[in-house]
């Protein structure tokens, strides 16, 4: 592989000034010297080595992603979890940074690859609130969090309003005539989305004098992981005849359960209803199409990316929260029963 002192040696110059051309610092050869590196190192197919670059620069121009994981499991399974991601790579490339995606179960893997790397800015998805303590006290870089519910007073976040979508699924399901309701999420957390959306959905049943039984509370860790979705079929399955519909806090999730209740002889929505969220792609896809909560994750990344470029340039700028809308899109996974 040719190295930037072969490039010197063909161009009759200094290491440093073939250097200079590689790092952008063009007012430091002249035009003529310019265009003729330039020529070599297109003719050689030249690539700078990032990881060599940031051992001699202040930083890497690297932004790292990092999403909350555990061990065995590949987080961007989750149709939340790509498209998001995904979204979010591509705004920060178009910003001139290389993205980073860093699944990682720890506060020590975090500060390990940001030390690694040099990396100059960081975006966070998945963090508890003990963890995002952590990671302030370990890494002095910019830092903006998804979908956090942290007391942090510092803290940048981009979120929705997981609280008015566990609502919205409450209200709807009682408009059409459901009050016997079950509830399937990740493990509840005490703070986070799951338990936002948990508060929403009880609030509204609260005030129409009904309530969630913790017996068909149902937990899920991993919607990629196909015995846990098959123990949660088994459940809604045993307590069919007590409940007629579900809210699942994500479609991925439910679109299984619908495929896993099937086989089990049950149909949505003729035996059981559901709700999800997010209003991915599957919701469409599916038989029925799955009426959902929205969200708007491609404004979630774009607000996001905003946020992290604003820090980059201004280091001692205010935290900034940006709470995001969601609204019910309305397909076919509800039966209407108030007439029955």
């Amino acid at each position: 592989m040719v190295t930037l002192k072969d490039i010197a040696e063909e161009a009759h110059v200094s290491l440093m000034t073939v250097s200079n051309v590689v790092n952008g610092k063009h007012n430091k050869v002249s035009k003529e010297k310019l265009k003729e590196i330039q020529a070599i190192l297109e003719k050689h197919h030249y690539i700078q080595n990032a990881s060599a670059r940031s051992l001699v620069k202040a930083n890497s121009n690297i932004i790292a992603i990092m999403l909350r994981s555990i061990a065995d499991e590949n987080s961007l399974s989750s149709l939340h979890n790509a498209r998001l991601v995904g979204s979010i790579v591509r705004q920060v490339q178009d910003l001139g940074y290389y993205a980073m995606i860093n699944l990682v179960e720890d506060c020590e893997s975090i500060s390990r690859s940001i030390r690694t790397w040099r990396v100059q800015a960081a975006i966070f998805l998945g963090m508890f609130d003990d963890e995002i303590e952590q990671i302030y006290e370990l890494c002095n870089i910019p830092m903006v969090f998804i979908d956090s519910y942290s007391k942090i007073r510092q803290l940048s976040n981009v979120g929705i309003n997981d609280y008015k979508g566990g609502q919205l699924a409450a209200e709807y399901f009682i408009k059409k005539g459901h009050t016997r309701l079950a509830f399937v999420s990740p493990p509840n957390n005490d703070i986070g989305v799951v338990q936002q959306r948990l508060k929403g959905f009880t609030d509204v049943l609260a005030q129409h004098g009904l309530s969630l039984d913790p017996l068909h509370r149902f937990s899920v860790v991993s919607e990629a992981d196909p015995d846990q979705v098959s123990q949660a079929v088994d459940q809604i399955t045993r307590v069919r005849n007590e409940i007629t519909a579900v809210f699942v806090t994500s479609d991925g999730l439910a679109a299984s359960l619908i495929s896993g209740l099937h086989r089990n002889g049950i149909h949505v929505p003729r035996d059981i209803s559901m709700i999800g969220f997010d209003n991915s792609r599957i919701s469409t896809q599916i038989y029925p199409p799955l009426t959902t909560i929205s969200q708007d994750l491609e404004l979630k990344a774009r607000l996001t990316v905003d946020t992290l470029n604003h820090r980059l340039k201004n280091p001692d700028a205010s935290a900034e929260s940006h709470v995001l809308d969601v609204a019910l899109v309305e397909r076919e996974s509800v039966l209407d029963i108030t007439g029955l």
